[in-house]
């Protein structure tokens, strides 16, 4: 392996996300390809160049992530990574990462309940974690959000206060800029009571909110008596965009971190088709009081892909088992040799 390689790749899952993540690989002399994987029959067995605008030629894709891991196992190596772009939901992923690490992977991952596992899954996040120590092997959910702007972000720019008394994360994205996923998830162009279904049946709504939340009292040393979440709908109140006045824009969102009575983590997060004036804002109350603005907000696939990319080299030195945007250095472009 050239001496340059920090790590070897293994790209499971090629929806919008994980084409984008292959296309970043390409470009990163410190990472190389080991191979890629997703069972959709559109895509098994093909060229995976035809997906990564010729990237990778040569390289064919497998139909199943233990296929690929099988087919690598001969040469595995100590700074092998998997990045897992296949879920939010952890039980729905819990066995591909299980997989991975038997087969001796680290892990990078988009799925957002992984980015702070112990919040909703403690059980499985122990699972995860024994077994990570017992193979060796480190893991990691990480993306924009969580994993960075409402939550890694904040601990740094809170790096600068001598006393933290409170932290609030203000996020507006307008969803008619993004992929047509995004707009399915904030339930764009739904009635109300489609909307308030979607909520029910957790088919709509941003996952990893109150991850965010716990990842930041975490980090400040904050208590947390309690976390509650509420998501409401954004309504139309004329046309916009091809959505009729009366039906749902996007979402708004609100994730509170509270103890006793007094709210020390609060993110409000509104994605809608139409949105004024996106951007991303932090501020802190303390010493001194902080307020800092992203205009225009961090895109929110382009900023995912970047972190989980850039998280590779870091998660291959880092110890055995289960982490978080918290547990891990603040970690940049490049590790320092």
């Amino acid at each position: 392996m050239n001496s340059t390689v920090r790590a070897r790749v293994a790209l499971v899952g090629l929806g919008p996300i994980g084409i984008e993540v292959g296309k970043a690989l390409s470009e990163r002399p410190d990472l190389s390809l080991l191979g890629a994987a997703d069972p959709a029959p559109e895509k098994a067995g093909k060229p995976l160049s035809e997906l990564l605008d010729g990237a990778f030629p040569g390289v064919r894709i497998t139909p199943s992530a233990s296929g690929l891991y099988a087919e690598s196992a001969s040469t595995r190596g100590r700074s092998d990574v998997v990045a897992l772009c296949t879920g939010s939901r952890l039980h729905a992923i819990l066995s591909q990462i299980e997989d991975a690490i038997r087969a001796g992977f680290h892990i990078v991952s988009t799925c957002e309940e992984l980015s702070y596992a112990e919040l909703r899954h403690a059980p499985m996040a122990r699972q995860i974690d024994r077994l990570a120590k017992e193979k060796g092997v480190a893991v990691l959910g990480t993306g924009v959000n969580p994993g960075l702007v409402m939550d890694r972000l904040v601990l740094a720019v809170a790096s600068a206060c001598v006393r933290v008394d409170s932290v609030k994360v203000t996020r507006v994205v307008d969803a008619a800029k993004r992929r047509g996923p995004l707009r399915a998830k904030v339930g764009a162009g739904l009635t109300r009571q489609e909307f308030d279904a979607g909520v029910a049946a957790k088919k709509l709504g941003h996952v990893g909110l109150s991850e965010s939340a716990a990842l930041i009292a975490l980090g400040l040393g904050l208590p947390i008596h309690e976390i509650t979440e509420t998501i409401k709908p954004v309504i139309a109140e004329k046309e916009t965009d091809g959505v009729p006045v009366g039906r749902v824009l996007g979402l708004h969102q609100i994730a509170l971190v509270q103890a006793g009575d007094e709210v020390r983590v609060s993110l409000d997060l509104t994605m809608a088709v139409g949105a004024a004036d996106p951007a991303d804002d932090i501020e802190i109350a303390g010493d001194p009081p902080l307020h800092v603005r992203a205009h225009g907000g961090f895109h929110g696939d382009r900023s995912t892909i970047g972190a989980v990319v850039n998280a590779i080299p870091f998660i291959v030195t880092a110890p055995p088992g289960l982490h978080n945007v918290v547990t891990l250095p603040l970690f940049g472009l490049r590790p320092v040799a």
